[in-house]
């Protein structure tokens, strides 16, 4: 190796630890500012050939978060958020659900916290910046290490550090995802007329979900799973169409997250099989020592079969 070639990989291996700082530097930025700051917006949202326009307001007062989340096309669905408690607004279906969802989440649901302890499995690189909706826009991509989960390739405008373009690219580099904002201001002064749901809540048939269970010991365990990802939650869970609750895992890799809902088959019920998706996310249903086990995530849908696969009933408790 020649002086030139041995200066120059040099300079590669210092370019890229600090790619990766400013990378992730960005995606803390990032998820700063969407934690803290009050915008309302219009976005796009592309997946499996389809498009959808939807409009978002989002408010951080005193600590506390407001949203609402309206469809511009399709059935004119909303979901509102007031703290952890989100209705959700069916009108098609003259539905109104009242859920519970964790506070730190978002109704845009696009993006994940990338501030948890994913690292490992991903790689973080800052390669640019772009002009975008608002102005230079730094972009910064999240390779996963594996085939067992997705990517990412986020635009985050440098002023605000908002996020204002993502996509979500498989193991080929194929975007299955894309999400852009077509307008977005920062406002400070959204007033509570904004969160109020346009259409006539009296004629809705309202359901309110029922709370899940948590810090279950799990009935039920992973005898393989893909590197990195490890229980979050487990729980019982209450679920329409069961006369029994349902154990529900959540496996996460701290940025990726996978959920398995596993039940017992009433009398004369039709085992489900096969997989599914739904725009970005995928379903894998199993039979295994005869319960119905469902996995649902936003990860390929080899990654579902392997967790799903693996399911076994944890040992019982030896007898005193």
């Amino acid at each position: 190796m020649n002086i030139r070639h041995a200066l120059t990989s040099v300079a590669l291996l210092v370019a890229l630890p600090a790619a990766a700082d400013e990378g992730q530097e960005w995606l803390d930025g990032m998820a700063g500012a969407l934690a803290g700051t009050s915008y309302a917006g219009e976005f796009v949202c592309e997946s499996a050939g389809r498009a959808e326009r939807l409009r978002i307001v989002h408010r951080v007062r005193d600590g506390a978060v407001a949203e609402r989340l309206v469809s511009l096309s399709g059935n004119g669905r909303e979901l509102i958020r007031d703290g952890d408690e989100v209705v959700v607004y069916l009108p098609d279906q003259k539905l109104a659900i009242i859920e519970r969802r964790p506070a730190g989440s978002d109704l845009m649901g696009a993006l994940p916290q990338f501030g948890g302890e994913f690292r490992p499995w991903y790689e973080v690189s800052y390669v640019g910046r772009e002009a975008a909706l608002l102005g230079p826009a730094a972009v910064v991509v999240v390779r996963p290490r594996d085939g067992y989960r997705f990517g990412y390739r986020l635009w985050i405008d440098e002023a605000t550090h908002m996020p204002v373009r993502s996509e979500l690219s498989d193991a080929a580099s194929r975007v299955i995802e894309r999400v852009r904002f077509t307008r977005l201001e920062l406002d400070d002064a959204i007033a509570d007329a904004a969160f109020e749901p346009q259409l006539d809540r009296t004629k809705l048939r309202w359901v309110r979900q029922a709370p899940q269970a948590t810090g279950v010991a799990p009935a039920w365990r992973a005898a393989q799973m893909p590197p990195g990802f490890r229980l979050a939650v487990s729980g019982l869970q209450s679920m329409a169409g069961t006369s029994s609750p349902v154990s529900h895992l959540v496996f996460s890799d701290g940025l990726a997250s996978v959920s398995v809902f596993i039940e017992t088959p009433a009398p004369g019920t039709v085992p489900v099989t096969g997989s599914g998706r739904s725009g970005v996310a995928s379903a894998f249903s199993t039979i295994v020592q005869g319960h119905q086990v469902t996995v649902v995530g936003e990860v390929p849908p080899d990654t579902l079969k392997y967790i799903a696969t693996g399911l076994t009933p944890a040992a019982p408790e030896p007898n005193r």
